[in-house]
């Protein structure tokens, strides 16, 4: 279907959203005829998200690529590896919900039927990020009973939708694991917000941020500056507040907002009047959707601006923090022998972005919840099976992702995962620094 220029809605494979997509929408393809080549039991899950972008987006066509090809190579390793089991078999349909998930109404409503055979629809997978557009398509699914598996979901005001399980930790869990960081080597921090209403993300990290890093030690100093991603002149509000960003001498600015602003922001710091007073500049996930220009980070770390974050996986954890996660949860991504591993797939991609690695987790997650549904027999299961299934995946179920092991509390959050603290190199590139818990 067509909306506002965009063609939006439901395929296997078949129709290309985005000519970087093609790769990967046809390797989707092609497992799904295997599967029904197969004549086994099959079931369906769907990776609901926005494969076509414009400039009011938060994420890049690279990161649409990149959660594709992280929920391919589950549903492949699913259908070709025994993982939890070998049956049923899982097809994968691509949901495309439009720039800015405007067009989730028609696209939930689709998934929907698709609960009926001979789709057999039984979860959700993906879902964008944490916006209002995702929030009602979220609130929708799960009223209809649909579980649904975010891959980079982070908002912690998302713990309140039923149905939903989050492989990432949330923003608090973020704004922990890096205030817990920092607090040994800085004492004043400073917020920066977007106080945009359409999005979740800023709000809940700024009051994540606030709630961890103060204590008797250490304090948020001057007034929070504000700024709304809605409006225009967003680089003109950063050149504004430089003036009190200086005056209140913080040691550390804490940027609550989206990566696409990010680089704005870092660009008007490094010209700031207070050169002589380093800052760090900490932030959350979101870091990997922004573009930095030629020379901005160099420029940056020579005006004493450093960029520190939290990313939701990271390859380069898995060597630096072996004891943190299981080889047989990461060697789809890192072995070089292997013919459908992502390095063998899809040679001129990178995981430094984190989609791939959690669109895998959310889609492997939904394989185990549909296998342990249907016991030994292999049989074809309902949504309504999968729901009853989902609240067994902890403990001594929980999955084993690549992100590291995933046990949900009864909210549906992952609890105690492992958190990379990174910073920003002089040619833009991430250096792993940390690992925490969320």
């Amino acid at each position: 279907m067509h909306r506002d220029g965009e063609c939006v809605g439901v395929t296997d494979g078949s129709y290309e959203f985005d000519p970087a997509l093609a790769n990967v929408q046809r390797r989707i393809r092609e497992e799904n005829e295997d599967v029904l080549r197969s004549k086994k039991p099959y079931v369906t899950i769907g990776f609901f998200a926005q494969m076509t972008v414009t400039e009011k987006d938060s994420v890049s066509m690279s990161w649409v690529k990149h959660q594709l090809q992280g929920a391919y190579l589950a549903q492949y390793r699913a259908n070709h590896d025994r993982v939890a089991g070998d049956l049923p078999r899982v097809r994968l349909l691509i949901a495309n919900a439009g720039s800015q998930i405007a067009a989730w109404e028609p696209v939930v409503d689709e998934l929907l039927a698709r609960t009926a055979a001979p789709d057999h629809l039984v979860a959700v997978a993906g879902m964008g990020t944490s916006t209002d557009n995702a929030r009602k398509a979220m609130n929708r699914l799960s009223e209809r009973g649909i579980l649904m598996l975010g891959s980079t979901v982070t908002s912690d005001d998302l713990r309140t939708i039923p149905n939903l399980l989050r492989m990432a930790p949330t923003n608090s869990g973020q704004a922990k694991a890096v205030a817990s960081y920092i607090k040994p080597k800085a004492h004043k921090a400073l917020l920066v917000q977007d106080d945009s209403k359409s999005d979740l993300y800023p709000a809940t990290l700024a009051r994540s941020f606030t709630d961890h890093f103060p204590d008797q030690d250490h304090e948020l100093v001057g007034q929070t500056e504000l700024y709304d991603s809605s409006l225009p002149s967003v680089d003109n509000t950063f050149l504004q507040m430089m003036p009190n960003i200086c005056n209140s001498k913080p040691e550390v600015v804490f940027f609550a907002g989206r990566g696409k602003h990010l680089a704005s922001f870092v660009t008007q710091l490094t010209g700031r009047r207070c050169q002589e007073h380093p800052i760090i500049v900490l932030t959350g996930d979101d870091v990997s959707t922004a573009v930095f220009g030629d020379g901005v980070v160099r420029r940056a770390l020579e005006s004493g601006v450093e960029v520190v974050f939290t990313t939701l996986a990271h390859p380069e954890a898995w060597s630096r923090e072996p004891k943190a996660f299981e080889k047989d949860a990461t060697f789809i991504f890192v072995e070089k022998i292997c013919s459908y591993c992502f390095p063998s797939a899809f040679p001129d991609d990178a995981l430094e972005d984190a989609a791939a690695i959690m669109a895998y987790d959310s889609v492997l997650t939904g394989v185990f919840a549909i296998r342990y549904s249907t016991g030994k027999t292999g049989d074809v299961v309902s949504a309504k099976d999968v729901l009853q299934t989902k609240n067994r995946l902890h403990t001594t179920m929980s999955v084993p992702g690549a992100s590291g092991r995933l046990s949900f509390d009864k909210d549906g959050t992952a609890v105690d995962k492992a958190v990379p603290i990174m910073k920003l190199r002089a040619d833009g590139t991430a250096e792993f620094l940390s690992l925490s818990t969320a």
